[in-house]
């Protein structure tokens, strides 16, 4: 297998003898990891048919949940994000690859939600994997892949919180703000969620242009005919309120004439001034 698989595609029975091989191997994986990863990422690129491609990914999210295998998964996560999983979540034009963009993301969600990647690991790419999930979050014709880009982004920076810094909070607003106009109400819900972890870790003063442009636009969408949406924009802005509060303060005041629903306004200024946010 060593020596041809750079030329697999969908009918090579190779392949299907390694994915069986693989997955019954169990713990004896660990002594080939190298080859194994080096025949997955070999048929996980965009020259590849969809079938092999597909199989790979699937074969790489059993790999993530097989509790014997974690401290070599662990050990090995920036070569798998790297060389498998983020060049999976790449756009390629007439290519039937949202099954796959999707796939990654998923394996990507479980690396991060089971922790087999170190925070010192992942922080360095931080922006190229949001560069990555922007692509995602901008795909018009397929909301479950923005719904899962918004997830793994909410949950990156749960996970990341203790070491992001200011830049790293400016390259991710623009792309959560971006997606409370998405056509799909669970896809804004979500985005909702994502902003509260945005905003419940963020430096305290943050920017004061940047976070009033933030503060301002997600108050438009207090006028949001749904109700749901209506009440995830307030626990939003109740945690952006934490932040700058003075700039929260004067941002609401000038809201209150603004918006259809003034008493929703009047109603968060009284939540931080209750909270001494002040």
């Amino acid at each position: 297998m060593k020596e041809d698989f750079e030329n697999w595609n969908r009918n090579t029975p190779e392949r299907f003898i390694f994915d069986m091989l693989v997955r019954r191997s169990e713990t004896a994986v660990v002594d080939y990891w190298d080859n194994i990863l080096e025949i997955i990422a070999a048929n996980c690129g965009h020259d590849k048919d969809y079938e092999i491609r597909m199989d790979m990914l699937s074969l790489v999210e059993h790999l993530l949940t097989q509790p014997n295998l974690q401290s070599t998964i662990v050990f090995y996560s920036e070569i798998i994000v790297k060389l498998i999983l983020l060049p999976c979540t790449e756009w390629r034009t007439g290519l039937p690859n949202v099954s796959i963009r999707k796939g990654s993301v998923v394996c990507l969600l479980k690396l991060l939600d089971q922790k087999l990647i170190e925070r010192e690991k992942l922080i360095p790419m931080f922006k190229e994997i949001l560069t990555k999930m922007k692509n995602c979050l901008d795909d018009d014709w397929a909301n479950d892949l923005r719904y899962a880009a918004l997830v793994f982004i909410k949950n990156m920076i749960v996970y990341l919180q203790p070491v992001l810094d200011r830049e790293d909070y400016i390259t991710v607003y623009p792309e959560l703000l971006k997606r409370l106009d998405d056509a799909q109400d669970g896809v804004r819900l979500e985005t909702c969620k994502a902003l509260e972890a945005f905003f419940e870790k963020l430096p305290n003063p943050w920017s004061s242009s940047l976070y009033e442009y933030s503060i301002k636009a997600i108050f438009i969408h207090l006028d949001d005919p749904n109700q749901d949406i209506q009440k995830a924009i307030t626990k939003v802005l109740e945690k952006a309120a934490r932040v700058q509060t003075e700039d929260f303060l004067r941002v609401a005041d000038e809201c209150v004439s603004k918006q259809s629903h003034p008493l929703l306004v009047k109603n968060l200024i009284e939540f931080a001034n209750k909270n001494n946010f002040k």
